[in-house]
């Protein structure tokens, strides 16, 4: 590929010579966009200019007009003050949905009403990666630091993420439902639900967490929706570039460069995405990464527009295998975790991936009451892997299966709609809401299955193949009463699902063909109650030719929803399932039996908490939960010692959770933004009781179930100019495996990092450093069949880069 101090230098000095090119040729053509007071107060006395063109131009792309311009420059000089709860609903309306581009405010949960969709009675949050200085890469233990409730169960070995939430497994995400935009990148969402694609921090706009009722509006998953929102073209220029180098330990190196503007109607966004390692274990844990994305955004007028975004996305990464922990009696040929934790299993053990996807999506607002979304979605995915036989739980191979591997190939062809209308109407003296719509999606899956003869063979002789089928319908709404401060909002999601796998090799079993139908109704309630809500207030305008008179019909105070104090109850209750997948419906083992009365797995869920920001420097999330997730899916061993796949238990999860952020500095500024910037200390922590009760593992903990997760840190930030944070997690003892062994046993462990990123040249340039795992806490996050996966131990990067 690429030699990384080519690649380095070469996107450093097209970035100049771009900027050189811009500065001469493009200066008289820019679009102006006007800029509110706090807009210009970001530009210091010395005439620095923090990096905030994509938020401000992005809040101004998209906009309608409301006809109320005062509104749209609602935030100059905010003073705080606080209103009737009853004057909130018509400047909600207009102000969280009068853009396409929906930029919620500060606040530990996401607007009530967020285009098509309604949050209201729902515990959600997000994060924007813009918040913190620059990772390495795609370091999303960090970035999740302020939200709990979410495990990274770390692969350093690979690009692939995997996310845990309240106790369900965190392998490939298979028990949260993941997006992107709202369009979901599973591998196959209902036969083949891994995830391993996850999008590159950089081109992220925010990262939303929709926790109980996800599952109304987005379909199957136990585990809530994990939202990937990201980023739009930037419309206050023809041309924006950006380029980033990052050099770190084990050869690590990323670059990551993208380009966007809007020219007329037209707006574009490009990035493309390079990451490769050697790795830090003995042999094979190295990987190559080269990915892109193109959005072309038409605002075809005002009110309407077109959004086509096309994703490519190819690695491939070495499988370096699993350690083992020393017990009193052990398998021969093991390698144990306390004497090397770098030492490899396999050597030979190899994975691709290739993804290219479409999304074409409509946008249209009828009026300020009506909204539109539709999204048309499609690609392609093939993953593949060979992986030495002969091997066990940590150890090395042997045998005459050791000469031998396991290929296999994945493809996948998926398509889909998802079509939504949000409608508001007045009802009892105030505005409700009513959003809804139908979604299709179909699935094509080949497997093929071959046994190679050597073990680093990349082709073998066929052993299974089979075609995996899926459609899938629904039709859901949500409505959201409102009266003042109470909210109510039911909810429903009707599913008809229809899959099949039919067999056409299988060389040691007979041919199976199934197919299963099944109809998934799914209801929630959920409940919001105000205690307290303040809005920002503007100061009138003065009265021309009056200076400091009085007039007895001065004009209206401008204000906009969100901001604090606000303090607010929530509850929701909602069901969810889990679809059955092709590996269920017909296992491919040699042992393996059929099972024809299969059930998807069902899940209730209950949530309630209060939050809110009651001081400007303040916000907090307190809440518990619970939920069962029943008729999980296992294998049952027969008598003649066979196995088959069957739903074999239940488990109840409980907990609680608690978040808070405090602006040190804003607190001693009595409460207004302090010139020497923001100083957030951070605390969450989720305590959680989970267990299995039934079933073969009847009173087990289920993997990935902490007793407790505690993150905490500081961030500080100064405009954008600099930014440093200390990111601390703490996770308790848990267990890889359901069966609660010795092997899948995870000791506790607390791992610190620390970053830093300054901006300088006007902020046209730009340098961040980092130390990950600070005090080099030797642990491990994920065990898998091959065994412990030990996590990265200190390592350090640091990087450059450009904005143009």
């Amino acid at each position: 590929m690429f030699s990384k101090t080519t690649l380095a230098l070469g996107t450093a000095l097209t970035a100049m010579a771009l900027w050189s090119f811009i500065d001469c040729s493009f200066a008289q053509d820019a679009v102006a966009v006007p800029f509110t007071a706090t807009e210009s107060d970001d530009i210091d006395e010395d005439g620095d200019k923090d990096n905030k063109s994509r938020r401000r131009s992005q809040k101004n792309a998209g906009r309608l007009d409301t006809g109320n311009s005062a509104l749209a420059n609602g935030n100059e000089n905010l003073s705080l003050g606080i209103t009737n709860i009853a004057d909130t609903a018509e400047v909600e309306a207009v102000v969280v949905r009068g853009s396409f581009d929906i930029y919620p405010v500060e606040y530990p949960a996401l607007p009530p009403v967020e285009g098509t969709r309604i949050n209201a009675g729902k515990k959600t949050s997000f994060v924007k990666p813009e918040e913190f200085p620059t990772f390495a890469g795609n370091d999303y233990r960090e970035v999740m630091a302020t939200t709990p409730g979410i495990i990274v169960s770390e692969e350093p070995s690979s690009p692939i993420i995997n996310f845990g939430y309240r106790g369900l497994n965190s392998q490939r995400s298979e028990f949260m439902q993941v997006l992107k935009d709202g369009v979901s990148i599973k591998n196959e969402q209902f036969g083949f639900p891994e995830t391993h694609y996850t999008p590159i921090l950089d081109a992220v706009e925010r990262i939303e967490l929709i926790r109980a009722g996800a599952a109304l509006q987005f379909g199957p998953q136990p585990g809530g929706a994990l939202n990937f929102v990201m980023k739009m073209p930037r419309s206050d220029a023809p041309f924006h570039f950006t380029t980033r180098n990052v050099f770190g330990s084990y050869e690590y190196y990323r670059n990551y460069t993208e380009a966007d503007g809007t020219l007329g109607p037209l707006g574009y966004y490009f990035y493309y995405d390079h990451r490769e390692q050697d790795g830090f274990r003995e042999a094979n844990s190295d990987y190559d990464l080269n990915g892109g994305s193109a959005r072309l955004v038409w605002n075809v007028t005002n009110d309407s527009r077109f959004v086509l975004t096309l994703d490519a996305y190819d690695e491939e990464h070495g499988e370096p295998g699993g350690l083992r922990r020393r017990e009193a009696v052990n398998p021969p040929n093991s390698v144990f975790v306390e004497d090397d934790r770098t030492a490899s299993t396999r050597f030979f053990d190899r994975f691709r991936l290739e993804r290219y996807y479409a999304t074409l999506e409509y946008q249209k607002f009828f009026s300020e009451r009506t909204q539109l979304d539709i999204k048309a979605f499609g690609g392609y995915l093939t993953r593949w892997s060979k992986r030495q036989r002969g091997g066990a739980f940590g150890t090395l191979p042997s045998g005459p299966d050791a000469n031998t591997n396991a290929i296999q190939l994945r493809s996948d062809y998926t398509e889909g709609l998802d079509a939504r209308v949000r409608h508001d109407y007045n009802l009892f003296n105030d505005v409700s809401t009513i959003a809804g719509g139908i979604y299709f999606y179909h699935a094509l899956q080949d497997r093929r299955d071959e046994r190679g003869q050597t073990p680093d063979a990349e082709h073998g002789t066929l052993r299974n193949l089979n075609t995996g089928e899926t459609w899938d319908g629904a039709i859901f709404a949500e409505n959201r009463f409102h009266f003042g401060r109470l909210s109510i909002v039911p909810g429903m999601r009707l599913e008809f699902l229809q899959q099949s796998v039919d067999e056409e090799v299988n060389v040691s079993n007979p041919l199976h063909s199934q197919s299963d139908f099944s109809f998934v109704p799914l209801f929630g309630l959920g409940v919001g109650y105000v205690l307290m809500e303040g809005q920002q207030i503007v100061a009138p305008p003065p009265i021309a030719g009056e200076k400091g008179a009085v007039t007895k019909n001065p004009p209206a105070p401008i204000v906009t929803a969100g901001g604090p104090p606000r303090v607010e109850l929530y509850g929701t209750v909602s069901q969810a399932y889990r679809p059955r997948t092709y590996g269920e419906l017909v296992p491919t083992g040699a042992s393996s039996v059929v099972n024809g009365d299969l059930k998807e797995g069902d899940s209730l869920q209950f949530e309630y908490g209060v939050r809110g920001k009651p001081f400007p420097y303040l916000n907090f999330d307190v809440g518990g939960f619970y939920f069962t997730f029943d008729d999980q899916v296992g294998e049952i061993i027969l008598p003649d010692g066979f196995t088959s796949t069957g739903n074999i238990g239940d488990a109840r999860y409980i907990g609680f959770e608690a978040a808070s952020e405090l602006d040190v500095l804003s607190l001693i500024n009595g409460g207004v933004p302090s010139p020497y910037g923001n100083l957030t200390l951070y605390g969450n922590v989720t305590l959680l009781d989970a267990e299995f009760t039934s079933g073969p593992n009847r009173g087990n903990t289920p993997a990935y179930a902490p007793d407790y997760q505690v993150k905490t840190g500081a961030i500080y930030r100064y405009k954008d100019i600099i930014k440093v944070a200390l990111l601390g997690t703490v996770v308790d003892d848990e267990f890889g495996d359901d069966g609660d062994s010795f092997e899948g046993f995870i000791p506790a462990y607390n791992v610190w990092d620390l970053t830093a990123e300054v901006k300088f040249w006007n902020g046209r340039a730009g340098a961040f450093v980092g130390i990950r795992n600070i005090f080099d806490e030797d642990y491990w996050g994920e065990v898998r069949e091959e065994g412990i996966m030990p996590a990265l131990p200190r390592n350090y990067y640091a990087g450059f880069e450009f904005f143009f």
